[in-house]
């Protein structure tokens, strides 16, 4: 049950045998967290109170922009006594380590190795929370712990079920502790959640999991949903394949106009197209007041832009065809008025 020897530059699968699942005493040392608005400082808390001692291996999601530098790593490594490093493609999982996703990229787990890959966004975001919990419940079954804290909507939520699928251990901050109670709230509306705790409880329940052993149940056969969609964070995907996932809805995907296939997870509906864009309930409805939006800009300009054209024909034939002059600036006048509708759902927020 040993992680591959950080100094070797070998590839050891460090997983545990599937044949041996329901008899195996196993411990719990994979820790999967993710984390948005109100989350570094929950964090360092967290990572604070562990000891040098302890043996898992941390891998953290929080949501950062694009562009922003991760100063992420330095924070927790200054916050307690274990290391953070920003996660490299190919690197191999080390113990008592924190794995930070870097920016703009998806920290995925592998047995015994890291991959961080510029997938298609799940969520709105890119890293997800949802990827990196669904690699790992696929890599290490139940060896793997979920936590889910500070944040606004809802990501985090499917890959709890993800992890607790494949026989893991999930757990959820207390909302009415979490600066954004958004993110847990959800996680405990829509899975049944194995701890729901304050943050100065989690360290030492994680030196606990990871300490003792753990008699694991036969597990039944994993979703296949879940290799299937950590694939098509890869961009290893078959658009063929995507029946295997949910039915085919009457959406369309917001960000590249693909057909959305619905995922029904124990009641959790969640969204994803041929190409990999994937949404939560409430991401979508976000992303599609998104779109709605940039599309009646583009609308409103188009039409001010006909408009103008149309004044400045209207005076081009002023004294020439008082007939052409009129009708240019009639239909000026129209497109003028609906422009002012245009404008005025614009400024309602109605998306």
């Amino acid at each position: 049950m040993n992680f591959p020897d950080t100094n070797s530059a070998s590839t050891v699968a460090d997983h545990l045998d599937e044949s041996e699942a329901g008899a195996a005493a196993i411990t719990r040392d994979i820790v999967t967290i993710g984390a948005s608005a109100g989350g570094v400082e929950t964090l360092r808390r967290l990572v604070g109170a562990l000891p040098q001692t302890y043996g898992g291996a941390i891998f953290v999601v929080v949501h950062v922009g694009a562009e922003s530098r991760s100063e992420l790593p330095a924070i927790l490594s200054r916050a307690g006594p274990l290391p953070a490093v920003l996660a490299q493609d190919g690197a191999t999982i080390r113990r008592g380590h924190i794995h930070v996703a870097p920016p703009d990229f998806h920290l995925l787990v592998q047995p015994g190795r890291l991959a961080v890959v510029r997938g298609p966004r799940e969520n709105r975001h890119r890293p997800a929370i949802d990827p990196l919990f669904r690699s790992a419940a696929w890599a290490y079954g139940p060896r793997v712990v979920g936590i889910v804290l500070s944040g606004s909507l809802d990501d985090g939520t499917a890959g709890l079920w993800a992890i607790k699928s494949c026989g893991g251990t999930t757990v959820v901050q207390e909302p009415n502790e979490a600066l954004y109670p958004e993110m847990p709230s959800n996680a405990l509306m829509h899975n049944r959640v194995d701890h729901r705790l304050l943050v100065n409880e989690i360290a030492p329940l994680l030196v606990r999991l990871a300490g003792e052993p753990a008699r694991v149940p036969v597990q039944q056969e994993r979703p296949a949903s879940i290799r299937d969609e950590v694939e098509f964070t890869r961009l290893n995907r078959d658009m063929n394949t995507m029946g295997n996932l949910g039915m085919l809805s009457p959406f369309t995907c917001p960000t590249c106009r693909g057909a959305l296939w619905e995922i029904n997870e124990a009641g959790h509906l969640r969204y994803r197209c041929h190409t990999g864009h994937a949404f939560s309930q409430a991401s979508l409805l976000l992303e599609q007041g998104s779109a709605a939006e940039e599309s009646l800009y583009a609308a409103l300009r188009t039409i001010e832009e006909k408009a103008a054209a149309l004044r400045r024909l209207a005076q081009h034939w002023s004294g020439r065809s008082a007939n052409l002059r009129e009708d240019y600036e009639k239909r000026a006048v129209d497109l003028e008025s609906i422009a002012e509708v245009l404008r005025g759902l614009l400024a309602g927020e109605t998306m």
